[in-house]
């Protein structure tokens, strides 16, 4: 059981994670031209909101007309709460292996040490 808190704390950590990205994705422009007053700095922030964005882009691409594809424009909160889950979950499964590489499964370094 405690176990598996702790995975799941991990996975909610990297969705709020992810959340927080994409928020302030969604909403760099307008804070790096309240902020920063540079039209360099609103391109970076801009270009970098392009590829924390890009899964819920992809996403929303691969599933046609199934989604509105102004939900940026028309409902940006629910566009970052997407991306989140999206991009936090794939945070989560890259990250794993590093986080818990100390446990063994069964299937890991541990287990093949004990093998020889």
């Amino acid at each position: 059981m405690k176990e598996a808190a702790k995975y799941a704390g991990s996975l909610i950590a990297s969705i709020l994670f992810s959340f927080a990205l994409s928020w302030s994705a969604v909403y760099g422009y307008w804070f790096s031209a309240h902020w920063f007053h540079s039209v360099r700095a609103v391109r970076l922030c801009e270009w970098l909101g392009t590829i924390i964005l890009a899964p819920v882009r992809v996403a929303f691409w691969l599933s046609g007309d199934l989604f509105d594809q102004s939900a940026p424009l028309s409902d940006p909160m629910s566009y970052a709460a997407t991306n989140a889950v999206i991009l936090g979950t794939v945070i989560y499964f890259l990250a794993r292996p590093f986080l818990f590489s100390h446990h063994s499964d069964g299937h890991g370094r541990d287990a093949q040490r004990a093998l020889k």
